[in-house]
């Protein structure tokens, strides 16, 4: 693509550059938004499990720890009954 810099200001509502009139550059530029924004939605999806446990890592957190710590609050749980 051959971007160049027009020389003087144009104004008004119909300005063409490089063969784009504002509209379709808007158009364009609200299009590639939603787009990424949809590309991120399924990138962070496909990737849930990396997330996940470089948290757990991050925070000090083992999937084991959680395990036993939820073991003791259910052997509390029965010995109060």
């Amino acid at each position: 693509m051959y971007f160049f810099i027009p020389s003087g200001i144009q104004r008004g509502r119909y300005v063409v550059y490089m063969g784009l009139t504002k509209a379709t550059w808007i158009w364009l530029h609200n299009r590639a938004g939603i787009l990424i924004i949809i590309l991120v939605i399924i990138h962070l999806i496909l990737h849930w499990n990396w997330i996940v446990r470089t948290t757990r890592n991050f925070f000090g957190k083992e999937k084991g720890e959680l395990e036993d710590n939820e073991d003791k609050k259910i052997e509390d749980k029965i010995e109060k009954y």
